[in-house]
């Protein structure tokens, strides 16, 4: 009797499981893109608050106004500084930008660290519209999202 060492696989088994990870790789693949775009999107609006609380704690250390405005569609956020003769340019994400509707499309911080003016920021965004109140509270200022 004859015993065969059988070492490998056939060829139909490795079809088998290349067509099982071509199948799970259809499955996951839109999932993690859409999970994907939304962790930017919010990346995109931290940094975006990061740099109003940035803007506010120069104020009142430096005693100077900043104040930031928007352009490129809204997808570019300018910062300046009264004391500077630079500008701070950033962008939103591609698929971040301002509403075209928002009424609060600019604002700034005295040199004392409050807000010229206080509102509710509109921002459009894949996963639909988001919006961020600014307003004061005991002297600071809240972003509510």
């Amino acid at each position: 009797m004859r015993i065969a060492d059988e070492a490998g696989m056939t060829f139909l088994e490795l079809l088998l499981v290349l067509f099982i990870i071509g199948i799970l790789t259809v499955i996951v693949l839109p999932v993690s893109k859409g999970w994907s775009s939304e962790q930017t999107e919010q990346d995109g609006i931290e940094a975006f608050k990061s740099t109003v609380q940035h803007m506010q704690s120069y104020s009142m250390a430096n005693r100077a106004r900043t104040w930031l405005t928007f352009s490129g569609g809204g997808t570019i956020y300018t910062v300046t500084y009264s004391d500077r003769a630079d500008r701070r340019a950033a962008s939103f994400p591609p698929s971040v930008a301002l509403e075209p509707s928002s009424t609060f499309k600019e604002f700034g911080f005295n040199g004392n660290g409050d807000m010229l003016n206080t509102g509710t920021l509109s921002l459009r965004t894949e996963n639909g519209a988001k919006q961020i109140k600014f307003q004061f509270q005991r002297g600071r200022m809240i972003i509510d999202e």
